[in-house]
């Protein structure tokens, strides 16, 4: 991009994605609430995580933790265990971990001071910014990066995509802020999308250097899971989740992840056995005593 998009262009750009996402978004849950927790949890869970699955879990979570305080009072095996099936269940420690400062300090209502919370990298802190508070702060995430590089040719730089992510938003105030954020990842997911962009019905066609011919934009791709230490970790974390008292005896569970090989891989040597439960125990997913093992930390981390 030799020059920046003048601002009469972003305007119409942002009118346009607005009117678009006014008649055409879907209605999840977590779009119809601006409480700072709520939108927290829904960002945490969408990191990594298909919307549709986290359409089925968010309501579920926010039912059994319904605010701050109640996820920072639970046991972090009760956490995790409402967490199993998301994947990445670190994420689920760290939201807890924020959840105890914002109860203990309050909520930071910039994106310095989101940035501060455990867990909480730049695009969560500008999405809770915008969604819960109102901020005009641009995000960029996959979607959203997609979108801005086919429409408006600019480097592909993190710097230059957030520059220009902020411009978009910076006409936004209060509910605009965070019905933009919603339009902007919105756009990405149902129109521009990675496969088949639907140029034909797209609201912001004109004038796009894309249209007809959207080039593919590469995303890190993610190992196989069969065999990885992902698959073993998430099979003895699902494994405790649903056992009684959230605990097993190692051997019991050593020999069930071994039994279930088509899905979760070889089974495992006693040195990488230790490496996978070792590494767990570290991450205060799990603790082993008197020759059981169970979900969470030995203690509650605040």
């Amino acid at each position: 991009m030799t020059a920046p998009p003048a601002p009469a262009s972003l305007r119409r750009v942002r009118d346009a994605l607005l009117g678009w996402y006014a008649v055409a978004h879907r209605d999840f849950p977590w779009r119809a609430t601006r409480d700072p927790y709520a939108v927290l949890v829904s960002e945490v869970m969408l990191q990594q995580t298909q919307a549709s699955r986290v359409v089925e879990r968010f309501p579920r979570f926010m039912a059994r933790f319904p605010s701050a305080a109640a996820l920072a009072a639970a046991s972090s095996a009760e956490v995790l265990a409402e967490w199993s099936g998301l994947g990445y269940n670190r994420r689920a420690l760290s939201l807890q971990r924020a959840a105890s400062a914002v109860t203990r300090d309050g909520w930071p209502r910039d994106v310095v001071g989101l940035r501060t919370l455990p867990g909480v990298g730049p695009y969560t802190a500008r999405a809770v910014a915008s969604l819960a508070f109102g901020i005009p702060a641009g995000v960029v995430d996959t979607n959203v990066r997609r979108w801005l590089l086919r429409r408006f040719a600019v480097d592909d730089r993190p710097a230059s995509l957030q520059t220009l992510a902020d411009a978009l938003a910076a006409p936004g105030d209060g509910g605009e802020a965070a019905t933009w954020t919603h339009a902007s990842m919105e756009f990405g997911a149902r129109i521009c999308r990675a496969r088949s962009p639907e140029c034909e019905i797209c609201p912001i066609a004109v004038s796009c250097p894309s249209r007809g011919a959207a080039p593919h934009v590469a995303v890190p791709r993610q190992a196989p899971l069969r065999g990885s230490s992902r698959a073993y970790r998430g099979a003895v974390l699902n494994r405790l989740a649903t056992a009684p008292a959230h605990e097993l005896a190692e051997a019991a569970l050593l020999a069930a992840i071994a039994g279930d090989r088509a899905r979760v891989g070889p089974g495992l040597a006693p040195t990488g056995w230790e490496r996978i439960l070792g590494g767990l125990e570290r991450d205060g997913l799990v603790h082993r005593r008197d020759g059981m093992v169970r979900l969470g930390a030995a203690t509650i981390r605040a």
